[in-house]
């Protein structure tokens, strides 16, 4: 992967309609809206915090970010969508992961959110990164759907 920098609305748009499929089921069902939407309205409300991910060729790969929690200033929301392209990067994603991970923590102690129970590689990387999964929720967000709660706490 070629480098990261701050995402723009630009991104967004560029990117929301070649996600991973599991990626766009899960934006959908959380929100109720595409992410063709979601992502836009995301990166452009500028309470949080995102990045963009760039491979070697300059393609956009994935977006990530960490939005805070209005009543609990030392949580903060975590989120990652990609194309199917962030494949071609995995080890560079996978050992640069915690130092990413490092930087969020250092912005917000508690890191966690909610993942559709259905995108398993979500859950994968979610565990390498030392999250925990806290539960089920039988039935969350607009469709209703399981949804996996998982936080992590800073070392």
């Amino acid at each position: 992967m070629g480098y990261v920098r701050s995402a723009t609305v630009a991104d967004a748009v560029s990117i929301a309609p070649h996600l991973r499929e599991a990626d766009r089921q899960e934006v959908q069902a959380f929100l109720g809206v595409s992410p063709e939407v979601a992502l836009p309205m995301s990166i452009g409300k500028n309470q949080g915090d995102a990045w963009a991910m760039i491979g070697d060729a300059g393609e956009l790969v994935g977006l990530f970010g960490v939005d805070p929690v209005a009543l609990y200033p030392d949580f903060g929301l975590v989120w990652l969508v990609a194309t199917d392209d962030l494949k071609k990067y995995q080890r560079q994603f996978l050992r640069e992961g915690h130092e990413w991970l490092d930087h969020l923590h250092n912005l917000y102690p508690l890191l966690g959110n909610y993942s559709d129970s259905r995108n398993k590689l979500h859950h994968r990387w979610l565990k390498w990164m030392g999250f925990s999964f806290l539960h089920e929720e039988k039935q969350f967000g607009s469709e209703r759907r399981p949804f996996i709660q998982f936080a992590r706490l800073q070392n």
